[in-house]
């Protein structure tokens, strides 16, 4: 009985120390578990669907944010990126250009994004002070876009429906549920890149560089050019991201996507990524984004005085440390 129990925890020791995954799955439906029994209407298909349509938007800028902080870099100027891609795609459907301005919503920020990781090579400048910089010259951009006022549509445009739209066929089958086409759009980016990460030599060089930048230099991998394509990816899914905004609002404000790259730092984390580079999964940030959402929506509906839901923040900040002291005390344990 006693080795059966030892040879038990060995098994789950080495599941937590072998997987990112593992933890913070575990996490989450503990949460979701805990939440469903004690926060009031939150057992719900209406509340579930609105927990995931919280988590695209944020989801796909993750997804970046954790191909960046995986090779030992950080990316604060998606929020900016968002606002950027939003305009240039909420101008050209002004012009009854929706494609063109999908191609620059990706193209200008994925530009943007590769200027950030060519200041980091190139100057030695840290990644956070660097792309700090230019998310407020990024979002002096924006306002140039503006003109410094809202961009607002009232004509609803098909392409909306295809990129942010009600997901009839699914909606239909749960009662209450309001999920929106976004989750397709992520659940595909998250199998494309989740692929790339752990299927290609483009994967391995990623974790190589975060992980042990001399070696991966040893055996010939570009870093450079490995972290400015990771910056550059950053930024594109980033434009990505204010494009699905624009189509669920038909509006951009300058100020649109501010805060969401802590949020996507703080899921990457969540998710099983190492501040210092090295590891983490594309599943993992996508597990830590809808645990935010989640904790997110409990907060509201608990309705306690003292968090209220615009002072989420603090929560963000305990989940931040609680899962940076979790992955660490997982890892020396095993």
């Amino acid at each position: 009985m006693v080795n059966a129990r030892l040879t038990w925890q060995r098994e789950i020791r080495h599941l937590f120390a072998e997987s990112s995954v593992a933890g913070p799955l575990f996490t989450l439906i503990f949460v979701f578990i805990l939440s469903s029994l004690f926060v009031p209407h939150f057992f719900s298909w209406r509340t579930v669907s609105g927990i995931v349509n919280a988590a695209t938007l944020t989801g796909i800028v993750t997804i970046g944010v954790t191909l960046l902080m995986i090779s030992g870099e950080f990316d604060l100027s998606v929020g900016s990126l968002i606002a950027v891609g939003g305009y240039l795609f909420g101008q050209q459907c002004a012009h009854n250009s929706p494609l063109l301005g999908l191609a620059l919503a990706f193209l200008i920020p994925g530009f943007l994004g590769a200027l950030n990781g060519l200041i980091r090579v190139r100057t030695g400048i840290p990644s956070f002070i660097a792309t700090l910089g230019t998310g407020f010259i990024f979002r002096g951009a924006a306002w140039i876009l503006s003109g410094g006022s809202m961009l607002q549509l009232t004509d609803k445009l098909p392409i909306y429906d295809i990129f942010n739209g009600r997901f009839n066929l699914l909606d239909d089958l749960l009662p209450g549920a309001n999920f929106l086409t976004s989750l397709l759009w992520l659940l595909g980016t998250v199998l494309v890149f989740q692929y790339v990460l752990v299927r290609t030599r483009y994967g391995n060089h990623v974790f190589a560089v975060g992980g042990q930048v001399e070696a991966a230099t040893a055996q010939g991998v570009n870093v450079e050019r490995v972290k400015v394509i990771n910056f550059a990816i950053s930024g594109a899914l980033a434009g990505f991201a204010g494009v699905f905004t624009f189509c669920q609002f038909q509006t951009m404000r300058v100020a649109s996507g501010s805060g969401t790259e802590l949020t996507a730092i703080a899921s990457a984390v969540v998710g099983g990524a190492l501040l210092a580079g090295g590891s983490g999964s594309i599943w993992g940030a996508l597990i830590g984004v809808l645990l935010i959402s989640m904790l997110r929506t409990a907060v509201v509906l608990l309705n306690i005085p003292f968090i209220p839901a615009d002072n989420f923040e603090a929560i963000v900040g305990v989940t931040i440390v609680g899962a940076a002291i979790f992955n660490n005390w997982v890892r020396q344990r095993t």
